[in-house]
């Protein structure tokens, strides 16, 4: 069982890593500036402003109200060309509502990303005491288990346009529960290491 112990110890300690590396980078180094950024609608400006979801939803309020007088009088004919062709009244609504559906995504990821990782948490500490009380491979497939879910849910992002405060709590807590896994999984190896000293394992 040792060289399968090492083997995982030594896959899972690498994505857990290269992982931490890539939310660092994002976080903190990668550029997110453009010369283009003087050429943006004037939404996509009040958009990337916007510190939180009631913010953009009183900016669509507002896009919305403008959709329907804008409306009166013309033909679907008209009104679906300019739907067509992102008239300025129609490109605000679309682009806020893309916001709005991004923002609560991220949201979403959020609450998943926690939840998760408990499990992990969880399924870690259930396997640490099948090992210790039912049976070794058993435990394994508790600890196995456990931190797999932890590394499938810190997995990378990307950032994209639009609001950055739900994107970078998302971004922040992925970085945070990744060095966490990672101080885990070398806390479990080092426990493991000192065990194995002192009473041989199978």
């Amino acid at each position: 069982m040792r060289p399968l112990q090492t083997t995982l110890f030594v896959l899972l300690l690498l994505v857990l890593a290269t992982q931490s590396f890539r939310h660092v980078y994002v976080k903190w180094i990668e550029p997110t500036g453009s010369v283009l950024d003087e050429f943006r609608p004037s939404v996509e400006e009040d958009i990337a402003a916007s510190k939180d979801l009631d913010e953009l939803r009183a900016l669509y309020a507002k896009a919305h109200a403008r959709v329907k007088p804008y409306e009166e009088g013309r033909s679907l004919r008209e009104i679906q060309l300019a739907r067509e062709t992102n008239q300025d009244v129609y490109l605000e609504e679309t682009r806020l509502r893309q916001a709005i559906e991004r923002v609560e995504a991220q949201g979403r990821s959020l609450a998943q990303l926690w939840f998760y990782w408990g499990c992990g948490l969880l399924s870690i500490l259930l396997g640490l005491l099948a090992y210790a009380r039912l049976n070794a491979w058993v435990g394994m497939v508790g600890l196995i288990t456990g931190f797999t879910e932890m590394a499938v849910w810190t997995s990378p992002l990307w950032r994209s346009g639009g609001p950055q405060g739900e994107f970078e709590r998302l971004l922040t807590t992925k970085l945070i529960l990744s060095f966490a896994s990672m101080a885990l999984l070398l806390a479990l190896w080092r426990w493991r290491e000192r065990v194995a000293r002192s009473v041989p394992l199978a």
